[in-house]
């Protein structure tokens, strides 16, 4: 069995995000902010990586749901994230955006090269 990588989610947004992979704990990713608009990282508890299935934060090939409720907003978005259970992952890279609450997207890169995504 391959090494599991490294998971970093990364928020591409303004504001604030609670993230919930796979109905784990939550946990905090700050918003982007000026100058440079670099997209955050989550503060800690961020998910793992698994070959074998998705848990509670834990990804997984196949099918992950991620639950993102931004500050201040009332509901959630639930994002479908599914990755190639054929594809080698070293170092991945979850980039959360949304165009609005009710519209969120992603894209996964492993060692910063584009893999797959879902964008709205």
């Amino acid at each position: 069995m391959p090494k599991s990588p490294t998971v970093t989610i990364f928020n591409a947004n303004p504001i604030g995000i609670q993230v919930s992979v796979n109905n784990g704990p939550q946990f905090a990713v700050a918003g982007a902010s000026p100058p440079n608009w670099n997209p955050q990282t989550s503060t800690s508890d961020g998910p793992t990586w698994s070959y074998n299935r998705a848990a509670q934060n834990v990804l997984a090939p196949g099918v992950n749901r991620l639950t993102i409720t931004p500050s201040g907003a009332a509901q959630p978005s639930v994002l479908t994230v599914a990755l190639p259970g054929t594809f080698q992952w070293s170092s991945m890279q979850l980039h959360i955006f949304f165009d609005s609450y009710g519209n969120a997207g992603w894209i996964a890169l492993d060692d910063g090269r584009y893999v797959i995504g879902n964008l709205p």
